[in-house]
């Protein structure tokens, strides 16, 4: 079962484009807790700007679960500086031997 919408990968697609200008990261507030959201920013006329978010990041009491898998505990995982994101990014994409 998937709860992604058509929405939810227009949205990711934009995300991933070099065509779309107007999507920025900014500080954001979720459920009372301080947090971060990728947004889209657009001009609404008369000095305004529409704000919509696409996707915030995770908060450290924000608990997620993925169908068959465990509990997330917040965050945390992956490489903790830039070196080791590297190294298991390109271990990732290395083609494997024939």
């Amino acid at each position: 079962m998937s709860h992604i919408t058509p929405g939810h990968v227009r949205v990711f697609q934009a995300v991933r484009s070099q065509l779309y200008d107007n999507i920025t990261l900014t500080s954001c507030f979720i459920d009372g807790e301080r947090g971060v959201a990728i947004v889209m920013v657009d001009d609404c006329g008369e000095g305004k700007v529409a704000v919509m978010p696409l996707f915030v990041a995770i908060t450290p009491n924000m608990k997620l679960t993925f169908p068959g898998e465990g509990e997330s505990d917040g965050g945390g995982g992956g490489p903790k500086n830039p070196r080791e994101a590297f190294k298991a990014n390109k271990d990732a994409t290395r083609p494997s031997p024939q």
